[in-house]
């Protein structure tokens, strides 16, 4: 496997990464979420795991029980992170249809700086961790991991719209 390889799947991993900072770093302010737009940010990462599930099945099909590991591990971390981050998000109504305010909070924040270094501290953990072969799994499950939370996220946040903004008035 060459380093292309890799290299290709760590900037998947990075441009995943980028999309789940933005949204941590919005964990600190409140926000007003829509419900016309909530599913965009996990169709990005659902996509981006697709695409790294294709790449590491094209270039190593022989490690396809590592990537069945890295994905389940990669998704069970994803629900707990997803849990707990609505379990620590505050809403209230926005004012406007079909929409809330989430307001997150440090322990949020942290809840997703968490869950990425234990992801990282399984590279060294992990036998054969830092090899090539095994970081595109790890690197699959971690993705998975970050679409699965928004996936959990979304779903939670679209209970919250229809509990709390299912008629409210237009703003002038």
């Amino acid at each position: 496997m060459g380093n292309s390889a890799v290299t290709q799947s760590l900037i998947v991993l990075l441009v995943a990464a980028f999309v789940v900072f933005r949204f941590a770093v919005r964990e600190l302010k409140p926000r007003v979420i829509k419900a016309g737009t909530i599913w965009i940010r996990p169709a990005i990462l659902g996509a981006l795991t697709a695409l790294i599930i294709w790449e590491t099945l094209a270039l190593d099909p022989a490690g396809s029980g590592q990537l069945v590991v890295a994905l389940i591990a990669g998704a069970i971390a994803g629900v707990i992170t997803g849990m707990l981050i609505v379990r620590y998000t505050t809403f209230s109504p926005a004012g406007i249809p079909n929409a809330v305010t989430a307001s997150g909070s440090r322990v949020t924040f942290a809840i997703w700086l968490i869950a990425f270094a234990l992801r990282f501290l399984a590279r060294f953990v992990a036998p054969h961790g830092a090899d090539a072969r095994a970081q595109l799994p790890m690197n699959a499950g971690t993705i998975t991991m970050a679409a699965v939370a928004f996936i959990v996220i979304a779903i939670a946040f679209r209970a919250e719209i229809a509990r709390l903004a299912p008629n409210a008035p237009r703003p002038v």
